[in-house]
């Protein structure tokens, strides 16, 4: 299902909780390995914890898949890289915070979350919209929330010549079902035309 509307999460404490994951990777044992939960907005449940733990390589080449399958426009790819019932929240063009509130559209989560997400990005597609990045942090062993990481410094393009930065891109990565069981891209503004410089 694809659903517009309200979060429950403020991007001020998104902002926090990704700080604080920052912290807790700086404070990892041995291997660089994070014991904390990846936070995310709303509720994430993963399902069971993953039989095995993924590897960095895994985690990084399947977020960087994704931003190569969104701006191919690949629906095929881009579906395949998510659990069959893995959820995309992405702030669209004319979403944004307000009033201290999140605003995003869902798709995803549930049966048929993978034709849902691909729907979804073909609307997206229709504007034009390019997401790029720089940068990807991963975080391995986040238990029952699964592993993942976070890519920086996010913005979508449009072909009306409007960009829109993202302030967070969470991806929460299933090794158990080697997809993504959410992948989350939000935004404190509307797209907005670019500064000429």
């Amino acid at each position: 299902m694809i659903a517009s509307g309200r979060g429950q999460v403020t991007l001020a404490k998104l902002a926090v909780l990704a700080a604080l994951t920052s912290v807790a990777v700086g404070c990892t044992g041995p291997h660089g390995q994070a014991g904390s939960k990846v936070p995310s907005p709303g509720r994430v449940s993963s399902g069971p914890p993953a039989a095995r733990s993924c590897g960095r390589a895994e985690v990084r080449t399947a977020v960087s898949d994704f931003f190569t399958a969104w701006n191919h426009r690949e629906a095929p790819a881009l579906g395949r890289l998510f659990a069959a019932a893995g959820e995309l929240d992405l702030t669209t063009s004319r979403q944004h915070a307000e009033n201290g509130t999140d605003s995003w559209t869902s798709a995803g989560g549930g049966t048929g979350a993978r034709g849902q997400i691909d729907a979804f990005a073909a609307r997206q597609w229709r504007l034009g919209e390019k997401l790029s990045y720089r940068g990807i942090q991963v975080v391995l062993n986040g238990g029952d929330f699964g592993d993942g990481g976070y890519a920086g410094y996010v913005v979508a393009r449009f072909s009306d010549g409007t960009v829109q930065p993202m302030g967070y891109a969470k991806f929460i990565y299933s090794c158990a079902s080697r997809g993504f069981v959410h992948v989350v891209i939000v935004s404190p503004k509307a797209a907005a035309p670019a500064r000429s410089r």
